[in-house]
């Protein structure tokens, strides 16, 4: 069971992809999104604490990092080089994708991801994915 409010910052070209993590995510109370990037450069602008993003009250560096691989300008595995570079052995990477090659997959777990899940718009596969995250999480603890 998750024990405090765990901060996820959500990085996905897609509108609708962000929609339906968005409402994945509402169901459970421990996770909240804090930040909608919606490509690879404003992702590690974030992370960085870059501005905007430089006030860490405002903008605190995230718990769970939910990323797609397939974006404009920087990709997920940019974000992937670019943390795997600055050893966030805390931070949980989760890759959604709407690929499910298994080099992409496997790229992504030697890129430092903590699990890898396709995209979907399914209940169930999206409870999935809370289910690893909430795993995870505690893993961690």
């Amino acid at each position: 069971m998750l024990k405090k409010q765990y901060a996820v910052l959500l990085v996905d070209d897609s509108e609708d992809d962000r929609l339906f993590m968005r409402r994945a995510l509402s169901k459970n109370s421990n996770l909240n999104i804090i930040w909608e990037a919606h490509d690879g450069d404003e992702g590690i602008a974030y992370l960085s604490g870059e501005a905007p993003f430089d006030d860490r009250i405002k903008y605190p560096f995230p718990d769970v990092l939910i990323l797609d691989l397939k974006m404009p300008r920087k990709t997920g595995y940019d974000v992937l080089e670019w943390l795997h570079s600055k050893s966030n052995n805390h931070l949980i990477i989760v890759v959604v994708s709407g690929s499910f090659l298994p080099t992409d997959i496997a790229k992504s777990f030697a890129l430092g991801a903590s699990a890898y899940h396709k995209k979907s718009a399914i209940k169930e596969e999206q409870e999935l994915i809370l289910s690893d995250i909430e795993r995870l999480i505690e893993a961690r603890s």
